[in-house]
């Protein structure tokens, strides 16, 4: 008898068709208790972001146009996303060094980036030793632009750019030029205008803007490509005339200056950026939060006015599709530019 008999399990022993509900209702506890277990889905961590402070890397010394944007624009970011952008200077190697740093650095969207034109593109088209491939940043977007500006002292007999095409033309190889640098954007826009125009000017690098500044209102050298900033802070100086500015648009600041390209020049339309840049392999659902808290700063009245004392051009805000966009169009404008000059910088 004993040996026939079978023990019951408790579930077995309850009325017909209770055990089958009671597994029903063990097996649902057990999947809501492994959905309470499973990692958070990436949205809901990306809701925290940003938990801590943002490094800004700027890859150039303190006080220059690059810095004074990027604090412009931490200010507002930082307002923006509740939690402070800190804004550290890595210079050197025309702002390669610190493109690199951020290329390196953690892509947790803690670690972000000023991208200048120069180390962005030019760098490398020129030859010099990049450590990084273009690729190994992304855009989130351009926190501004200048134009560069033709300068000339007030002792040259031209003004405008058809003269100073004219007179270059009838004294082939005896004008000079300064520039803030060989291989800055300067030195290769205006060696694509003598290309463009055929002319023979011979071009003098300078360390920066304020020695070329300097030596321009004092004459020895005749014609100098200044940036925006530079340019304005010399508007009303007697010593100097002003004939063009690069930029698509007239240079509000000098808007009595006409374009290159209203001087009979389309392909000078070339302004110089910064962008907010970030490790390649950021999060996309970051990289899309940053680009929005960035677009709203940019449409700030506050940010408009400050930027604008800077010398920058009207801030225009981009997704990051664009700003992907905006890269490779003035990446091909400037392989032209480099191209047909055949200007090579080794380092």
């Amino acid at each position: 008898m004993r040996n026939s008999m079978r023990q019951s399990s408790p579930i077995s022993s309850l009325a017909p068709g209770a055990g089958l509900r009671i597994q029903g209702v063990l097996a649902v506890a057990l999947t809501f208790c492994a959905t309470l277990l499973a990692p958070m889905p990436a949205l809901a961590a990306d809701d925290a972001y940003p938990s801590k402070p943002i490094k800004v890397t700027v890859p150039f010394p303190p006080g220059g146009s690059s810095d004074t944007a990027a604090r412009i624009l931490a200010d507002g970011m930082s307002k923006q996303l509740k939690q402070t952008l800190v804004v550290e200077n890595r210079a050197g190697a025309a702002g390669t060094i610190g493109i690199a740093s951020v290329v390196r650095a953690q892509p947790d969207g803690y670690n972000l980036g000023v991208g200048p034109v120069g180390g962005t593109i030019i760098g490398r088209l020129i030859g010099m030793k990049v450590p990084y491939q273009p690729q190994d940043v992304v855009p989130i977007a351009n926190i501004g632009s200048l134009p560069l500006v033709v300068a000339v002292n007030k002792d040259l007999p031209v003004s405008n750019i058809k003269e100073l095409v004219a007179l270059a033309k009838s004294k082939p190889g005896s004008l000079s030029y300064g520039t803030s640098g060989a291989g800055t954007p300067g030195h290769l826009v205006f060696e694509y205008f003598k290309k463009i125009a055929n002319l023979d000017i011979v071009h003098i690098p300078y360390k920066g803007d304020s020695p070329l500044t300097s030596d321009l209102i004092g004459g020895q050298v005749p014609i100098g490509i200044l940036t925006g900033p530079a340019a304005k802070a010399q508007l009303s100086n007697p010593k100097l005339k002003f004939l063009a500015v690069s930029s698509a648009q007239r240079y509000p600041q000098m808007d009595k200056i006409p374009t290159l390209v209203e001087s009979g020049y389309p392909d000078l339309n070339i302004e110089i950026w910064n962008l907010l840049i970030a490790p390649a392999k950021t999060d996309p659902a970051i990289l899309a939060r940053l680009n929005t808290s960035m677009n709203q700063v940019l449409k700030e009245q506050d940010t408009v006015s400050r930027l604008d004392a800077q010398g920058y051009l009207p801030p225009v805000p981009m997704s990051l599709e664009q700003a992907k966009a905006f890269v490779e169009t003035d990446r091909k404008k400037w392989e032209t530019i480099v191209k047909t000059t055949g200007v090579t910088i080794g380092q």
